[in-house]
């Protein structure tokens, strides 16, 4: 116990404070919103959150940019880059450099580009973690099924500047997964990024790293009871905004609960909650969201929407319905329903409307239980176009690294920590569990050398140092380096990442 409180300590002397940080980061606070209605008008709505309350402006837009809008502004909060499923746009409205046919299908961008994309919460920008300058534009790619609509395959990444994209559709997991559920949470350095995916007709969950060098594989974990795929652009999943949680709901299977380890990544302790009239027809067109203090879920589905008390010893018995649509139609045609949600920077949820429409309902006061969260129906209007059940996909890029953890670090991949360079060189890092590490003196019986997991558990250990360090046999996932100077009794530390 003495070794691995010493150990605390020595990380906690190099820690990185992330998280004044990110506290002011604003890449979230524009929201665009809406189709091009040609040729009626050649604007959308700009939701701009750097108002209070916020302000709804003129977005211009050349193509119809129907479904998944991505925008994404600059840390102060002003939009500088907007993606719609076919093309990236710049501050000027004009298309990126090699900012053509954003999408990795050719039989999606054939089919509907430029004029609309037609999935849903498909696509996800992120900070690049070694440049906040640079960007990843993260896409799920989509194939023709038979007799089930569109089907979801594969994860793709894009890298790019405010004027040009780099690196475009590399692909990242070649797998069928669930569409519409892009969604990422900070890791607790404070600096990375985390993604998880669903594993089609499974209880399978693929687990990503984006950090400084990098989108990287981790882990396919096995957790919970499947869940189901009918083709359909069903539900939502979310972190929840303190990071601790990550849910998945869908009209099938209704919500699945995890506790998330924003260190290893590790989902656990699976609850299942049934939603009462989850498949009524139209609530494949569903959404959810968790309010800002982490503690409710909210399920929109077509009809209804129900409140889940994530602090409540019994899941199940929590659900509360807090609204049913109240039959209000547009023109007499269009209902307004509930559809996809979305947890915004003024600490309010906001749910689109399947079909055309030009309202998103609003719930005032997510945080509070019951009745009392204030959920009121059609009560934003978008005056400069019609929305067709689309919502931003944002995570919460103001969460910061977690304090007093093993991994309350940052691994900047160049052996920096804290104020300086470390004595120690590991390389290659990350590693599949093999790899050399450099100290200042190579006399090998002066060093003990000492690998810890993340709950500071020795998982090695040598009094011999050799060219080659060989731990294949530890699982994937981040560990400490101790090194002891037998002479004196001097130690260093290092940041390990293995990647089996």
């Amino acid at each position: 116990m003495a070794k691995q409180l010493f150990l605390f300590f020595l990380i906690s002397l190099c820690l990185h404070d992330i998280n004044g940080q990110n506290d002011s980061l604003r890449y979230d606070y524009n929201w665009v919103l809406g189709y091009m209605r040609i040729p009626d008008s050649p604007f959308i709505n700009l939701l701009d959150f750097n108002h209070a309350p916020f302000e709804i402006q003129k977005f211009p837009v050349t193509t119809w940019p129907l479904r998944s809008p991505c925008p994404m502004s600059d840390k102060a909060g002003e939009l500088i880059l907007f993606a719609n499923g076919c093309e990236i746009y710049g501050k000027d409205g004009n298309v990126l450099v090699n900012g053509e046919q954003m999408t990795p299908d050719v039989w999606v961008y054939d089919g509907y580009c430029p004029n609309f994309y037609p999935v849903t919460q498909s696509l996800l920008m992120l900070p690049d973690p070694a440049k906040d300058s640079l960007f990843y534009l993260f896409a799920i790619g989509h194939r023709q099924s038979t007799g089930a609509g569109i089907h979801g395959w594969g994860l793709y990444a894009s890298r790019l500047s405010e004027k040009e994209v780099f690196e475009k559709n590399m692909i990242v997991c070649a797998d069928s997964i669930f569409r519409s559920h892009l969604t990422a949470c900070r890791h607790a350095n404070g600096r990375d990024w985390w993604l998880v995916l669903n594993k089609i007709k499974s209880n399978q969950y693929y687990k990503y790293l984006l950090d400084p060098t990098g989108i990287h594989f981790f882990d396919l974990q096995a957790i919970g009871s499947p869940t189901s795929w009918e083709g359909t652009a069903t539900g939502q999943s979310a972190f929840t905004p303190d990071g601790t949680g990550f849910i998945h709901y869908d009209n099938v299977t209704d919500i699945y609960v995890y506790d998330f380890d924003r260190c290893s990544g590790a989902l656990s302790n699976f609850r299942h909650v049934n939603i009462e009239n989850n498949e009524d027809t139209g609530n494949s067109l569903g959404g959810m969201a968790i309010s800002p203090n982490s503690r409710f879920a909210y399920t929109f589905n077509y009809l209804y929407s129900y409140q889940i008390d994530l602090y409540a010893p019994d899941l199940q018995t929590s659900v509360t319905q807090v609204a049913y649509w109240d039959s209000t139609y547009v023109n007499n045609v269009w209902p307004t329903v509930f559809g996809k949600a979305a947890l915004a920077p003024d600490g309010k949820i906001y749910s689109a409307v399947p079909g055309s429409n030009p309202y998103l309902h609003v719930i005032h006061n997510p945080d509070a239980k019951g009745d009392s969260c204030d959920f009121e129906q059609h009560g934003i209007f978008l005056p400069f176009s019609w929305n067709n059940n689309d919502i931003v996909n944002f995570p919460n890029f103001r969460l910061g690294r977690m304090e007093g953890s093993a991994c309350d670090t940052v691994y900047t991949g160049t052996n920096e920590v804290a104020g300086g360079k470390s004595e120690v060189k590991i390389f290659p890092n990350p590693n599949t569990g093999t790899f050399q590490i450099q100290l200042p003196s190579r006399n090998a019986p002066e060093w003990n050398i000492e690998i810890f997991d993340l709950n500071g558990r020795s998982r090695w250990q040598s009094t011999s140092l050799s060219n080659d360090v060989q731990v294949s046999s530890l699982p994937s996932g981040f560990y400490t380096l101790v090194c002891i100077d037998s002479r004196n009794g001097r130690r260093i530390t290092e940041r390990l990442i293995i990647q089996n």
